[in-house]
């Protein structure tokens, strides 16, 4: 499958669909670091001639075709933790470029990922006009969407982002999203991952590699809410901010001392002497609670072991936690790739709604 990237970032999507078969032939990206360090992962992201550009997707007056079209673009004016303003943000326009791309890419597919928040921002009036786009371009699609939580397919992190899947009006076909692998509900499922074990074998005290500062090492807000997620669980979301970095698994508990979330103000938590994970002995312990490393965040998005980012510690960052876990991605190409997901009937509940122009 003949894949174009667009907003390609440090490889995440593209990592997965390649796992799942696709051939990445094209990839695009603002940030000169996120690019350098696609290009020094290539043979894992993309096929060995396919073009890696720096640039701005604004500037693309061609393509390659293509049978998928990924374009993750930027996500931050309709993030709950943002301001939600999308209207002030010149990047809350970049899905026109998405679909101006599909145009001109005639994809048989495409792909969209972003935050949960464009889902339900302003009652979906904002979801409604990205459908709408992507959906009028070219040939026009029909779109399956759905919001994904990339625990529920082996990812050792929660991690909640909006899917779009469109497909060309003439195939006749519909996507169907994968059924969750991982999980509670079914005796069927595997457990979710514990994010202890994932990075387990990672050195216990990276100097350089996480957050830290001598004077203030957890700020107000950062001990605004519980960062501690148990050993055996899935991590916390691994975010693009470095200071806002969940915390080792292998850290005292927090313990929350105050909440006014009733009028408004946020929660105080503070850390306590107690360790919640020492079932197992020989685990390590911290008596004094760090962030995960920018390795162990690699690690925890499903990474392969040797990925390292190019960039000063806090660009490590930024790369993955912008990044869509490569496992997710592939769960989700794969059904594409071996055509199982592309059924005649309409999808439903946790296979996707679906909007048709």
């Amino acid at each position: 499958m003949k894949t174009v990237s667009l907003f390609s970032g440090c490889g995440g999507s593209d990592f997965g669909a390649k796992q799942a078969g696709a051939d990445v032939v094209f990839a695009i990206d603002i940030s000169p670091n996120a690019v350098k360090t696609y290009w020094a992962h290539r043979d894992q992201f993309a096929a060995s001639d396919s073009e890696i550009r720096v640039g701005d997707v604004r500037s693309l007056d061609s393509l390659p075709n293509c049978d998928l079209l990924i374009g993750c673009y930027p996500c931050q004016s309709f993030s709950m933790g943002g301001r939600r303003a999308p209207e002030n943000y010149r990047s809350a326009s970049l899905y026109l470029e998405f679909a101006r791309c599909l145009e001109m890419t005639d994809a048989q597919f495409a792909i969209v990922e972003n935050v949960a928040g464009l889902a339900w921002l302003h009652k979906g009036r904002f979801l409604r006009q990205h459908l709408e786009a992507i959906s009028s371009a070219g040939r026009g699609y029909v779109i399956s969407h759905l919001v994904l939580n990339a625990k529920d397919y082996g990812v050792p992190a929660d991690r909640r982002r909006l899917f779009l899947v469109a497909v060309r009006r003439d195939l006749g076909v519909f996507y169907h999203f994968p059924t969750p692998s991982h999980g509670p509900r079914s005796p069927s499922q595997i457990p979710w991952s514990s994010h202890g074990e994932a990075i387990s074998q990672l050195p216990a005290d990276p100097k350089g590699e996480y957050y830290t500062r001598d004077n203030q090492p957890f700020s107000w807000w950062y001990m605004s809410r519980n960062r501690k997620r148990q050993w055996d669980k899935p991590s916390y979301a691994i975010l693009g901010n470095w200071r806002h970095t969940p915390l080792h698994p292998a850290s005292p508990k927090m313990r929350l001392i105050e909440s006014k979330l009733s009028d408004g103000w946020k929660q105080t938590w503070e850390f306590t002497q107690e360790h919640d994970h020492m079932e197992v002995p020989d685990r390590v312990k911290f008596d004094a609670p760090r962030r995960l490393s920018w390795r162990e965040c690699a690690v925890l998005q499903t990474f392969p072991d040797d990925f390292e980012p190019y960039g000063s510690v806090s660009s490590k960052f930024t790369q993955i936690g912008n990044a869509v876990p490569p496992l997710l991605m592939k769960a989700i190409v794969k059904g594409l790739m071996d055509e199982t997901a592309l059924l005649p009937e309409l999808p439903h509940g946790s296979e996707g709604a679906i909007w048709i122009p």
